[in-house]
């Protein structure tokens, strides 16, 4: 996969990508940081993960509804977010489903986090 420009170079070693666990997060900070109603991404084990590119950067979010802080990694010429490492599972790397787009097909998410803030008319 790869960010909008692509500068950020994302390889899973393993596949096939839609095989790892699915996740959809509709807190208000995964709808600031991806620009729509929620936050797609693909669970891999990081040793599964290879990103590349000078544009990818990290940005550390406090403000999280489990009150530990998150890495959230993107691309700075672009803006696409790629990654999150989440404290309480820094073994795993959650990938955004819009770097796949159209290599992939998009299953339904495994597991949503902050459903009570999901957008009223999403099923």
């Amino acid at each position: 996969g790869q960010c909008l420009c692509g500068k950020v170079q994302v390889t899973v070693s393993e596949k096939p990508l839609t095989s790892f666990p699915t996740l959809c997060c509709h807190c208000t900070n995964c709808k600031r940081r991806s620009g729509g109603i929620a936050s797609y991404a693909f669970t891999v084990p990081k040793q599964h993960v290879s990103i590349t590119g000078s544009t990818h950067k990290s940005y550390q979010d406090p403000d999280t509804g489990s009150g530990k802080p998150m890495t959230r990694t993107m691309c700075t010429e672009c803006g696409s977010p790629v990654c999150i490492i989440e404290a309480a599972s820094p073994e795993d790397r959650c990938l955004q489903y819009g770097l796949f787009a159209g290599e992939v097909e998009l299953p339904r998410p495994g597991v949503e986090f902050f459903v009570r803030d999901k957008v009223g008319w999403v099923n």
